[in-house]
């Protein structure tokens, strides 16, 4: 007997609504996955390269500001928004592109880092325990700030010397050398160790108590404000060597190599607000990138991978 078109249709749409492969549904099964396409280093490489690249960008102009007040040559806030107005690309973001192309692999060693770490650790430790969980993402925060300042060292050099000097790229490398676009390793190895520790630590500690006590999934609004407050917490500790570390960067502090030496030279002659300057910018756009990274960096994965890295 020859079934009726009518009821080979009402079939097909029960098998489809079924889980017959070829279903409507997005491919993998979740809701959050749209392709079917297996993780590896490289394809998370590339999320984290494309999330790093799309939030510096998008922070350059505050990095710009916060750039400026720390120099030791630091322009009032009058003087910057006066060539921000007069200038509103050339002095906003200038040496934008080698920081963002600079940002992009070192947000991708900073991810993986703390990837290879927190997986090491998390087979080692019960992390349903808050203190052995706390431990471990200070671990892998540790190592995720010091795999950071092997390529952000030189890309900030770049952009501070772009900044204060309007240097060009080859101009840069051809007058420092190799060894010289590591100038400020030692003070930005201390801050990427403090803020990364503090930050990704904070993040995943809030994310955590927000899934405790409500129940839910953080949304994404829960999940940006959870990072933009953790970053404000790591920015501001971390400050201090940041000052350091852009003053060891400038042309007229080339000769510091100290970095622990400036420090104490800075809080003698300067004070606190000497160490703090440029913390309102730094928390703004520091907490605010970090945040947005982060979070864009868990929205690629969960688009393509259907999970994520950065696990609450």
């Amino acid at each position: 007997m020859v079934q009726p078109a009518s009821e080979k249709r009402q079939a097909m749409q029960l098998n489809s609504s079924n889980g017959n492969p070829k279903s409507n549904s997005p491919p993998g099964g979740s809701p959050g996955k749209r392709f079917a396409l297996k993780r590896t280093a490289s394809s998370t490489a590339i999320c984290s390269m494309a999330a790093a690249g799309s939030s510096q960008f998008l922070h350059h102009p505050l990095y710009t500001l916060k750039t400026h007040l720390q120099s030791k040559r630091h322009l009032s806030l009058r003087e910057i928004v006066q060539k921000s107005i007069r200038h509103p690309i050339g002095f906003v973001y200038r040496g934008v592109w080698p920081r963002v192309f600079g940002c992009m692999p070192e947000k991708m060693l900073k991810m993986q880092a703390w990837t290879a770490m927190s997986h090491f650790l998390e087979s080692r430790v019960n992390m349903n325990n808050n203190k052995s969980a706390l431990m471990s993402w200070a671990i892998a925060g540790a190592a995720a700030g010091a795999a950071t300042t092997i390529l952000g060292c030189p890309a900030e050099l770049l952009m501070v010397q772009a900044m204060t000097r309007k240097v060009s790229v080859v101009g840069f490398f051809r007058e420092l050398g190799i060894r010289g676009v590591y100038m400020g390793v030692s003070a930005a190895l201390m801050r990427d160790i403090v803020f990364n520790c503090i930050f990704l630590t904070s993040r995943q500690s809030f994310l955590r108590f927000w899934k405790l006590q409500t129940g839910e999934v953080p949304s994404k609004l829960a999940t940006y404000g959870c990072g933009y407050a953790a970053g404000v917490l790591a920015a501001t500790a971390a400050c201090p060597f940041d000052v350091v570390k852009t003053r060891m960067q400038e042309k007229s502090q080339a000769a510091s190599k100290n970095g622990i030496q400036l420090l104490f030279k800075i809080a003698r002659t300067e004070g606190a607000r000497g160490l703090f300057h440029g913390v309102g910018p730094r928390c703004i756009a520091v907490a605010s990138m970090m945040s947005t990274f982060t979070l864009l960096q868990e929205k690629i994965e969960l688009f393509f991978f259907g999970s994520t890295v950065l696990q609450h």
